[in-house]
């Protein structure tokens, strides 16, 4: 008896498990309208939501030459599977993660920083040690011998003023790092692989999309699977 119930209990949890990932598999694919300008055939509007069978999504809107907006993140589906739950990885544009190596240079009593950042070439960065800020004029800076680092973050400037499409934002900010061993003295800085240029025209979203059949409502506008991916 024992083990018919354990084989049922089994067999249940299989099936509830199998529709589970039908309906996940079913949901995902390229949300999207295209909203046509006036020369449609040289600037339309975009806008798109991806989910991904890895419960990841995309999120791309450029309207024209003038606006651009860009989000990556996880996706869930609600328990009454009516809705879809958006969870940006970036929530705070002055708090993005940063990945810090610490090590020892036994041949220099200074502090070395170096910053291993695909934005740097377009991007003027502002290091702020222990709340005082050195302004970063190539990729790596050192700090004199005498500054014991306690914490450190990265401020990072872009002027989009003159060019298009707009970003969102032109001042990002990592989140504060706090040294592990004052005894180190070489920090290597970098982002997560997530964060590029797009940085400065990032959307943080964390939204419940109304799903119905094939269609996503966001923010009042539908959005229509194209195909699965």
């Amino acid at each position: 008896m024992k083990y018919e119930l354990k084989l049922l209990l089994f067999l249940c949890l299989t099936v509830l498990l199998f529709f589970s990932c039908q309906v996940q598999y079913t949901i995902a694919g390229k949300y999207s309208v295209v909203q046509r300008g006036k020369y449609p055939k040289i600037i339309p509007a975009t806008f798109y939501v991806t989910l991904y069978n890895d419960s990841t999504f995309d999120y791309n809107y450029q309207f024209e030459w003038y606006v651009k907006e860009t989000s990556f993140g996880t996706w869930k589906i609600n328990e009454r599977k009516n809705s879809i739950i958006l969870q940006s990885y970036i929530q705070d544009l002055n708090n993005v993660p940063i990945i810090i190596n610490e090590s020892t240079n036994n041949k220099s009593d200074s502090s070395l920083f170096v910053l291993n950042n695909p934005l740097f070439k377009t991007t003027q960065w502002t290091l702020r040690v222990n709340g005082l800020d050195y302004l970063m004029k190539g990729d790596s800076m050192f700090l004199d011998k005498s500054i014991v680092v306690n914490n450190f973050y990265i401020i990072g400037y872009e002027d989009f003023s003159n060019t298009l499409p707009r970003s969102l934002q032109d001042t990002i900010q990592s989140e504060k790092y706090n040294v592990k061993d004052t005894s180190n003295n070489v920090y290597h800085i970098s982002f997560p692989a997530f964060v590029d240029y797009n940085i400065f025209h990032y959307k943080p979203l964390q939204d419940s999309l109304q799903l119905h059949k094939h269609t996503l409502l966001f923010e009042g506008i539908k959005l229509k699977r194209k195909k699965c991916n």
